[in-house]
């Protein structure tokens, strides 16, 4: 089977709707990037094990697709896709679109399996390595800067300043968010360690943006004597 087959497809059913002539690629390009994370991933040395590439594609490019019809059935706006976990009942929902959109276009066995896989995936105890590899991949596509502009997209349709990302942010730092999310959402050490160099990148990132917001850069080239001079 020849992944390439079903990305059309698959775009095709996650592409939503913006009037008569755009799509919103929010939930496609994010399966896309799980796609091809766990193809990466099922390649390191640490992961072992003989996984069906060709089931896990599939599964990464439906594992969200139950989203897409709560969405059609009128239970999101379309900024609150992804704004929480996935849930069991969404991933069975998407467990059926793809056995039903996509079953024809695969070997009914790499079907069942890509099926099961994303049923399986939400197990931080499942032994299926397909199912572990695209938690995986999830998980990691979810720090990281992409982790910034799915906050940046929810804050902005919920009518929120721009101060709450670094806000949320720092809360997260303190509280030790990200270290208990390391710990618990990742299966090998090899992507763990890759995450931490994303978080890395968003603190760099908070920082920028919180310096940008304040105009802290502008404010070290203001001499000391009229710096803290009031407007009137």
């Amino acid at each position: 089977m020849q992944i390439e087959r079903l990305i059309p497809l698959a775009k095709q059913l996650l592409a939503l709707p913006i009037g008569d002539a755009r799509q919103d690629l929010w939930l496609w390009e994010h399966s896309e990037r799980v796609m091809d994370l766990v193809s990466l991933i099922a390649r390191l040395p640490e992961v072992g094990g003989n996984p069906d590439l060709n089931a896990l594609a599939a599964a990464a490019l439906f594992h969200d697709a139950g989203w897409v019809l709560e969405f059609h059935q009128g239970r999101f706006e379309r900024w609150q896709l992804l704004t929480r976990p996935t849930n069991d009942l969404q991933r069975e929902l998407a467990a059926a679109m793809l056995l039903e959109e996509a079953g024809p276009l695969m070997p009914a066995p790499t079907a069942r399996l890509a099926a099961e896989t994303i049923r399986q995936c939400n197990d931080r105890k499942t032994r299926l390595l397909e199912a572990r590899l695209l938690a995986e991949g999830e998980a990691l596509d979810e720090v990281g800067i992409m982790y910034v502009l799915r906050q940046f997209r929810q804050y902005q349709a919920e009518g929120r300043p721009l101060q709450q990302l670094v806000d949320t942010w720092r809360r997260q730092q303190e509280y030790d968010y990200w270290e208990v999310r390391l710990s618990g959402s990742f299966h090998f050490e090899t992507t763990r360690a890759a995450a931490r160099k994303r978080l890395a990148a968003v603190d760099a990132f908070m920082t920028a943006l919180a310096c940008d917001l304040h105009g802290v850069d502008v404010q070290q080239l203001v001499p000391p004597a009229t710096a803290n001079t009031e407007l009137v």
